[in-house]
C-alpha cells in the first residue's frame, strides 16, 4: 500500500495542495560574466485543489504524535548562548536526531553546570555518563525504538559533587561550536579573549592550545559555509525576482576565473521593485550614495543608494557588494 502525501505550497499567489509527482529544474550555463541567465522550475502534478475548498476534518489530525512535535520544538530551542542557558536541564525522554547531537548536548550541559562528567560506556548506539564516586548522577542515551533518533532512557539529574573548573567535556570540537558565531563575526577574535569569556561566563579554565585548535576548527567550518552561501546566490536572485517581479538582480563572476574553467563571485547588485515604487511615489527626488568596507572573512565593499522622505528619514534603495570602490563598480 502506497500513501500519497499532500504538499501545501504557494504557487502563483494561490495556496495549492498537490500530490507532486516530479520536479524538473532546467538551468542555462553562463558563458560570459555579463550574461544574464535564469532558472525555471516546473512542478508536475496529477491534480490541484484550492486550499479554500479543502476540508481538514478532525480525523486528519488523529495520527499526529503531539509528544513527538513537542520534542521537535524543544530541539529547535537549543541555541548556543554565552552562558548556555538552553543546556542547563536534562529531561527523561529528551530526544536527539543522532548520537553526535546527543554527545554535544551533554558536553554543553556539563559546561553550563560546571560538572565534569565521565563516559562510562560509549559506542555507535549508546553513551552512558556518570560523575565521581558517591554522586548519584547518571544519564544513559541510546537509540529510540520508535524512531531513527536517540533519547535519554535513564536519568538521575541530582548532583552532590563539587564544581569542576577544568572540564574534560570542554573539547576543541565543543568549544569550536560554542565560539562559531563570534569567530564568524570577527575572524581575528583573540585566544586570550576566548579564555577570558569562558572564565567570566562559565568559570571554565581551558588551555591555550585547546582554544587554538577550537578556533582553527571554527574557521575551517566557516570556510565551507561561506562557499555554500556563494553557491546559493543564483537561486537567491531567482527567488527575489519570483517573489517581487520587476526587481533587479545582477551577479557578475570573474572573467579571469572563467578562462581557467572556474566560476568565482565578483560583484552583485540588488534593487527591489517595491523600493523603486517607494522612491517614485513617496520619497524626495534625491539619491544619496555611501559605502563601507566589509571586514569579515570575505573582503570587499558594500555600496548603498539611499533615499530621503519629507521627514528627513533615510531608506535604502539599492545596494551592491563589489571588490573595490571605483567608477565602474558605482556605475
Amino acid at each position: 500500500m502506497i500513501d500519497k502525501v499532500d504538499i501545501i505550497f504557494n504557487y502563483g499567489g494561490d495556496w495549492v495542495i498537490s500530490p507532486v509527482s516530479e520536479f524538473t529544474v532546467n538551468a542555462q550555463d553562463t558563458t560570459y560574466h555579463t550574461e544574464t541567465y535564469g532558472v525555471d522550475v516546473e512542478v508536475a502534478s496529477d491534480c490541484e485543489h484550492s486550499l479554500g475548498s479543502y476540508d481538514f476534518s478532525e480525523s486528519d489530525c488523529n495520527g499526529y504524535d503531539y509528544e513527538e512535535l513537542e520534542s521537535i520544538n524543544k530541539q529547535r530551542r537549543r541555541v548556543v548562548s554565552d552562558r548556555l542557558e538552553n543546556f542547563k536541564e536534562l529531561e527523561l525522554g529528551m530526544t536527539f536526531k543522532d548520537m553526535k547531537e546527543a554527545r554535544q548536548f551533554i558536553n554543553f550541559y556539563a559546561l553550563a553546570n560546571k560538572k565534569g562528567l565521565w563516559v562510562v560506556k560509549s559506542d555507535s548506539t549508546r553513551s552512558k555518563y556518570k560523575y565521581d564516586t558517591g554522586c548519584p548522577f547518571v544519564c544513559l542515551i541510546s537509540q529510540n525504538g520508535r524512531t531513527v533518533g536517540y533519547k535519554i532512557k535513564t536519568l538521575n539529574p541530582n548532583h552532590n559533587c563539587n564544581p569542576c573548573f577544568k572540564n574534560k567535556r570542554a573539547s576543541a570540537k565543543t568549544l569550536a561550536q560554542y565560539f562559531k558565531n563570534k569567530v564568524q563575526d570577527n575572524p581575528k577574535y583573540k585566544v586570550k579573549d576566548m579564555r577570558g569569556e569562558l572564565d567570566t561566563d562559565l568559570s571554565l579554565n581551558v588551555t591555550k592550545s585547546t582554544l587554538k585548535r577550537a578556533k582553527r576548527l571554527a574557521l575551517e567550518k566557516l570556510e565551507g559555509s561561506f562557499l555554500d552561501d556563494y553557491n546559493k546566490l543564483e537561486a537567491y536572485g531567482q527567488e527575489i525576482k519570483h517573489s517581487n517581479p520587476g526587481s533587479d538582480v545582477v551577479i557578475n563572476i570573474s572573467n579571469d576565473a572563467l578562462a581557467e574553467g572556474k566560476r568565482r563571485f565578483l560583484r552583485m547588485y540588488i534593487c527591489f521593485q517595491a523600493m523603486k515604487h517607494g522612491w517614485k511615489d513617496v520619497l524626495r527626488p534625491l539619491i544619496g550614495l555611501d559605502g563601507t568596507f566589509l571586514k569579515g572573512k570575505c573582503k570587499g565593499q558594500l555600496l548603498v543608494a539611499i533615499g530621503q522622505d519629507c521627514m528627513n528619514q533615510f531608506y535604502p534603495l539599492a545596494w551592491a557588494v563589489v571588490d573595490k570602490d571605483s567608477s565602474r563598480t558605482w556605475s
